[in-house]
């Protein structure tokens, strides 16, 4: 019998190699319609299977062994149209195909896999996705991923903090912890990372970004309520090439940048490294007007920063199997940021006032392997581990201690820095596959996480506390461990309609305790745990009803669970404890969207309607009574409910030959359903009163609390407008719009980049009390770039430019809250740069 099988099983085989040996053999070249010369390493495919292969560096190609009859073969390269030809292949002849490609100047032939993570154009996909592309980037001089999203239809980068310029990402209105970014569809960026991270990952290894706005929690879990962006990186070209870059600007800028890719038909290598330093600025000083403002004060406005950035990717070709990848990436990132009072430089001691000294060290390692099985299924598994360590100081101890110690200095030997140690781990494992009409994907995710942090702390509060004063070390340790099954099915209904349903089950489970080197409090410090099962289906429709016009329609839940936040490690960087109790509720969240994009001959139109609802949203605010009494400053707590909602417009337009002008406008609205608990008029009276009261005997704080009250109660009708107003969600613009003018004629590069910003609420928490507090309504701005550049041959190409040309500073500030930013706070930056490339 076993014979009998391995005989059965050999005529098989012999059948199958019989079928694929047709003789039947394909070639031809690829050649640039406009300037006829030969495209090198434009890929050529068969339509509707896997075999493919890639022009030579003459731009010439040939396919061998291709099933007879008649098939569609397509030519593309990023940069160029696709051009289909139909051929017939006979057994044992070979066929000429010669193909023409058009210029791509809309970069609809762009390649993305964000949306369903899957292969798409950026034309076809059903999920919509947006893309900067490595040019768009150059064309901004975007040196990290901070500076490249800026000017993005729907997200909004900004600085949270004037003193250590910790920034994040705003996507459709909804905060960092609602946006989930990606490395390469992996969510290795979290934690740590989340709160200086932007400006610390660097450009020169990115290939594009995805942009996916809506519900993404379907496919990549919690935090991707919002949508999800995905950094993907460059890989290695048949063409060798070396380059460097070297940039300077003002106020101390240096860019220093170099890179290099090879590959065969067996490995392919890239690396890269940059460095970038700036100095610190001081621009600004508080005030109520902009002339106010226009004044420096000796306190930077933008930190001195130095980052490092070094890595590789080594990729195996066919080294299991045919066709398989394995690709191995690795990137150090070693950052150095600090600010404060620049007198006497000041700043440079990290154990003084006003001081804020930020290091970083950073490693990233990758593994994916790309299985292809048979003509239709494909598996992949990727692997990716994270080391993050920061060491930083500020001045909250050194404030504290002094406070409750008639305004000694602690010695110099007790002072510690704050520091925290994070290891990541995110694998996952996806099965794709062809049936029918239908692509099947099938997938599991995981993300654990470590954190361990130490920071030094001092008790203040009331006098009578037996604790008051007390100098102590807090040890937090946290941990999340999530885990996602997800199921999504592509189905192409019609070739005018295709159905994508998908669902998504996620487990969480994370927790924090803390424990302290002396006592502090009667007790102990209670232990915060989460666990919850969410269930996460999504649903995206696409309709084209002819080759240019495509509908897309998207709904689907979403949640996230109450860990990581970044606002927690940014404050925990030497001040108080953020407590999060273990009642906290996880955001659930309704998103849908519907949009309509028109691809014309030399432009493109587009509108997309959104709209989020959340569930238990969850905001940070002033410690409560009781949790102040376990020696919190802060708070995390569900603020009830809240929807996000607007309109995006789009045109992008190839106006002339080598001019490309890009357009974007957005109209916004955010509200939470009831308005917050700090800011009702009620309670703030209520407060005052309290206040009183507990002066007891101190006739001068009875005084002022006294003075506080009636200067409230003067100012009922203010108070109460701010009231109305705390219904609006902080930060979120009504109106935004981004315009890009690209000219490239011959040798030149021109751009010009645009934003306008429109009015927005933003909280004033003065460091005095709320009666010192507000609720600003900001004024429309807006604010201009822009880049020439030069080549010089093959190989060299000097540019210029300059951010902020026009100098436009906010009209307000307020040092004693350091979140209060809502413009730049200091002046035009220029620079100078030349590129080699070899």
């Amino acid at each position: 019998m076993k014979k009998v099988l391995l005989f059965m099983i050999g005529i098989l085989c012999a059948l199958q190699v019989s079928a694929q040996n047709t003789d039947a053999m394909l070639f031809g070249d690829v050649k640039s319609k406009e300037t006829g010369k030969h495209l090198p390493y434009a890929t050529i495919k068969v339509k509707g299977s896997k075999r493919q292969t890639m022009c030579d560096g003459t731009g010439h190609f040939k396919l061998v062994n291709l099933p007879v009859g008649k098939l569609t073969v397509v030519a593309t390269m990023v940069g160029y149209k696709d051009q289909e030809l139909v051929v017939t292949m006979q057994r044992g002849k070979g066929t000429e195909a010669y193909f023409e490609l058009d210029d791509d100047q809309l970069s609809l032939n762009q390649v993305v896999v964000t949306g369903t993570r899957t292969q798409h154009y950026v034309k076809n996909v059903p999920i919509r996705t947006e893309v900067l592309t490595s040019q768009a980037i150059v064309n901004k001089n975007a040196q990290n991923v901070f500076e490249a999203l800026e000017n993005t239809p729907g997200i909004r980068v900004e600085q949270q903090c004037q003193f250590c310029n910790f920034s994040m990402v705003r996507m459709q209105g909804l905060g960092a912890e609602h946006t989930q970014v990606l490395l390469d569809g992996e969510p290795i960026y979290s934690g740590l990372a989340g709160v200086y991270g932007l400006q610390q990952m660097n450009t020169n290894d990115l290939d594009r970004i995805e942009i996916v706005k809506g519900a993404g929690s379907a496919l990549y879990g919690s935090s991707a309520v919002a949508g999800a962006i995905n950094l993907i990186s460059k890989e290695p070209s048949f063409e060798p090439s070396i380059k460097a870059d070297l940039q300077f600007g003002n106020f101390g800028y240096k860019n220093y940048n170099a890179s290099g890719s090879w590959r065969n038909d067996r490995i392919g290598l890239n690396i890269f490294a940059q460095r970038t330093e700036m100095d610190a600025i001081d621009a600004t000083m508080d005030g109520t007007t902009r002339k106010e403002v226009k004044h420096k004060d000796g306190v930077s406005d933008r930190v001195e920063n130095k980052v490092n950035n070094l890595g590789f990717g080594l990729y195996f070709f066919s080294p299991f199997a045919k066709n398989d990848k394995l690709i191995l990436r690795g990137k150090a990132t070693d950052e150095m940021r600090r600010g404060g009072v620049l007198t006497d430089d000041q700043y440079m001691n990290p154990f003084t006032e006003t001081t804020e000294n930020i290091n970083t060290k950073r490693l990233t390692s990758e593994l994916t392997y790309t299985l292809p099985i048979g003509e239709k299924s494909q598996l992949d598994f990727a692997l990716a581990y994270v080391n993050h360590r920061r060491e930083a100081t500020n001045d909250t101890y050194l404030g504290s201690y002094k406070e409750t110690h008639n305004d000694e200095s602690p010695a110099v030997e007790s002072m510690r820095p704050y520091l925290a140690k994070e290891n990541t781990v995110t694998p996952s494992l996806t099965f794709g596959t062809k049936l029918g009409n239908h692509n099947l994907l099938i997938g599991a995710q995981g993300y654990f996480t470590r954190l361990r942090e130490t920071g030094l702390y001092a008790i203040t509060g009331k006098e009578t506390d037996p604790y008051y004063g007390t100098a102590y070390t807090s040890i937090g340790k946290k941990h999340a461990n999530e885990l996602g099954f997800f199921l999504q099915d592509e189905w192409d209904v019609t070739p005018q309609l295709c159905v994508v349903p998908g669902v998504r089950v996620d487990s969480h489970n994370s927790g924090e305790e803390y424990t302290s080197s002396k006592k502090v409090f009667d007790g102990n410090f209670p232990e915060t745990k989460f666990n919850e099962t969410s269930v996460n289906p999504r649903l995206a429709v696409k309709y084209s009803p002819s080759s240019n016009f495509v509908l897309r329609a998207n709904v689907g839940t979403g949640f996230r669970a109450p860990y990581g936040f970044s606002e927690d490690l940014h404050l925990c960087s030497g001040s108080p404890r953020v407590w999060k109790s273990s009642d906290l509720k996880a955001e659930k969240s309704l998103s849908f969207n519907v949009s309509a994009d028109y691809y014309g001959k030399n432009y493109q139109l587009s509108a997309n309607i959104f709209r989020t609802n959340l569930k238990n949203k969850i905001a940070f605010g002033d410690a409560d009574e009781k949790v102040r009494g376990l020696g919190y400053t802060y708070q995390w707590e569900n603020k009830g409910d809240a929807y996000v909602q607007g309109i995006e417009l789009g045109a992008k337009v190839n106006i002339v030959r080598n001019l490309t002008a890009n357009l974007n406008w957005t109209f916004n609205q955010g509200k939470y359903k009831d308005v917050r608990d700090e800011w009702k008029y009620d309670n703030i009276i209520s407060d005052l009163e309290d206040a009183i009261v507990e002066a007891g005997d101190d006739a001068e704080a009875v005084n002022k609390a006294k003075a506080n009250l009636a200067n409230v109660k003067g100012r009922e009708a203010e108070y109460k407008a701010f009231e109305k107003d705390s219904k609006q969600i902080s930060r979120f613009p009504q109106m935004t719009g981004d315009f890009t003018l690209d000219y490239t004629p011959g040798t030149w590069t021109f751009t010009l980049t645009s934003s306008l910003q429109g009015k927005m609420y933003i909280d004033y928490m003065a460091e005095g009390g709320m009666q010192d507090s507000k609720i600003k309504k900001t004024d429309t701005f807006m604010l201009f770039n822009c880049r020439v550049a030069k080549k010089l041959g093959q190989m060299f190409t000097l540019y210029a430019g300059g951010k902020n040309i026009f100098s436009y500073i906010q009209d307000e500030k307020h040092t004693d809250d350091a979140a209060f930013m809502y413009a730049p706070v200091f002046g035009a930056t220029w620079y100078v740069g030349a590129s080699v490339r070899f």
